[in-house]
């Protein structure tokens, strides 16, 4: 019974279509295991999230107890204390993710990386000046910098391209979130445990915050699930359903041990992503996105700006979080059922753009706070984007892995930059920090749209058989044919049915 590819509009094309191999499982049966995917998968990721994000977080909210007076910092010391962090983060992004494609057990690896951090980031409590400070966030980025290109990675190894984007989303709702539980508990902490033991607050808030994440990281292992092909919490007609769908999805089996028996090794994978203009213009859009929306970092100091206390102010960062990541999902939701990329990412930069116009133009203090959702509505751009290069760049794993580190790693070097962005002469208003915001997202929007129309012309080259989106040797083929017991001709139609969604 032959099969169709869908399009990027989520209607079925007929110049996509291949036959389709026999199909050894049901689709009940499939449901079923990806719903139990989900149980074991992402509960464990997201919560690793949110503590990466109030690790990274928490120093903006140290920041409103007195941390940058204790340790002498001025604005410009603060700032490369806040950015030094993404010096170790871009380091270390391809060198862990090539490390995740190598291994069999990654819960392993991602639960002793967080354990780590967590370590580090208690430690950062000792600090006494802005030497120590510095030392302490350089670390803190070099090891945190395993776990999100790790964690987009690993789902890419379990899910669909009709799939990842919302986990990808859920994964990230775990950030958006992690930025207002950060303050919720920044306040507790702050508030209740200042001088206690004659310690100030904001380094119980290191002390505390460090202890839950050492405790998570030590327990995830046992949580966790490997590979589809490695791990033992399936049955054995799970794990080849598993790994057939995937198959399925984009022609070829997803298994680094079959792309090493083929030839297809790390120095070939960094090759072919450090020369695949694709990952360079992924790259770009989402450099231009993280800078114009570098207001996270600071999300605390632009809040006080309305006039509050510390402890409300930090109150305050919650509802615009929440309601963004509700936003986030439902976002990224529509995305992967339709399989439409651009326009949805274009919605939310929309959102980011009206709130930086809104903070701009008003001083009333509901319509600044109300600005705040826009511009924190706006990540969700951020999140479709990662799915869409784990779907643009599917095949071999060992490319897909190092494009999305360098991806990540390239985008966060915005991030320096950007931490003195928001000196503390331009508030309240920041009128230059927004107007700054505004151009480097329109700059992004426009480099994202130039993308779209590229892969709509590749998709046209394949329809004529011009080009392919990716090599496939016999050997590989042969591999991806045995797992859905089809035969040579049917597995490269299968190859040769796949499209770009954009």
């Amino acid at each position: 019974m032959p099969s169709s590819v869908q399009s990027s509009t989520g209607k079925d094309s007929t110049s996509y279509v291949a036959e389709a191999p026999p199909v050894d499982w049901t689709e009940e049966e499939e449901r079923r295991l990806v719903r139990k995917m989900d149980w074991r998968c992402m509960p464990a990721l997201i919560i690793l999230f949110i503590l990466n994000f109030i690790q990274r977080g928490n120093l903006a909210n140290a920041r409103l107890q007195g941390l940058q007076e204790d340790l002498n910092l001025n604005d410009t010391e603060f700032a490369t204390c806040l950015s030094v962090l993404f010096a170790g983060y871009i380091f270390m992004q391809v060198p862990s993710n090539l490390i995740m494609n190598s291994i069999s057990h990654p819960r392993y690896f991602l639960g002793g990386v967080t354990a780590l951090w967590g370590l580090i980031s208690a430690l950062t409590a000792l600090c006494q000046n802005f030497s120590h400070m510095v030392v302490c966030r350089f670390w803190l980025g070099f090891v945190e910098a395993a776990f999100y290109p790790g964690a987009v990675y690993y789902l890419s190894r379990w899910y669909t391209r009709k799939e990842v984007g919302l986990r990808i989303a859920a994964l990230n709702a775990g950030n958006m979130m992690a930025q207002g539980l950060g303050g919720l508990l920044a306040a507790g902490i702050l508030r209740g445990m200042e001088g206690a033991r004659g310690i100030r607050g904001w380094r119980w808030l290191f002390i505390v915050e460090g202890a839950i994440t050492i405790f998570f990281g030590l327990v995830v292992p046992f949580i966790l699930a490997d590979y589809p092909s490695t791990t033992k919490f399936l049955s054995d007609r799970e794990r080849t359903i598993a790994q057939g769908r995937l198959v399925k999805d984009v022609g070829l089996v997803d298994d680094p041990d079959a792309e090493e028996k083929s030839g297809s090794g790390v120095l070939h994978g960094l090759y072919l992503a450090f020369t695949d203009l694709k990952v360079w213009t992924m790259a770009f859009v989402y450099l231009t996105f993280i800078m114009g929306l570098s207001f996270g970092q600071y999300m605390p100091t632009i809040t006080r700006t309305l006039g509050f206390s510390t402890t409300i102010t930090l109150l305050l960062t919650f509802p615009p979080w929440a309601f963004a990541t509700v936003f986030a999902l439902a976002n990224s939701w529509h995305s992967d059922k339709s399989g439409e990329k651009f326009w949805h990412m274009t919605l939310s930069y929309g959102f980011a753009l009206l709130g930086y116009i809104v903070a701009l133009s008003t001083s009333s203090i509901a319509g600044r706070y109300i600005a705040l959702f826009g511009m924190c509505m706006g990540y969700s751009g951020g999140i479709i984007l990662l799915g869409w290069i784990s779907s643009t760049i599917p095949r071999p794993p060992v490319k897909r892995a190092a494009s999305i580190a360098l991806v990540n790693a390239f985008a966060n070097i915005g991030q320096i930059p950007t931490s003195y962005l928001w000196p503390s002469k331009w508030g309240p208003k920041y009128t230059q920090s927004f107007v700054t915001e505004v151009a480097l997202l329109v700059f992004s929007l426009a480099i994202a749209f130039g993308f779209r129309e590229w892969l709509k012309r590749l998709n046209k080259k394949m329809d004529e058989g011009e080009a392919v989106a990716f090599e496939a040797n016999q050997t590989m083929l042969e591999q991806s044919a045995d797992v859905l017991h089809a035969t040579d001709a049917q597995e490269k139609k299968l190859v040769n049915s796949f499209r770009y969604l954009y």
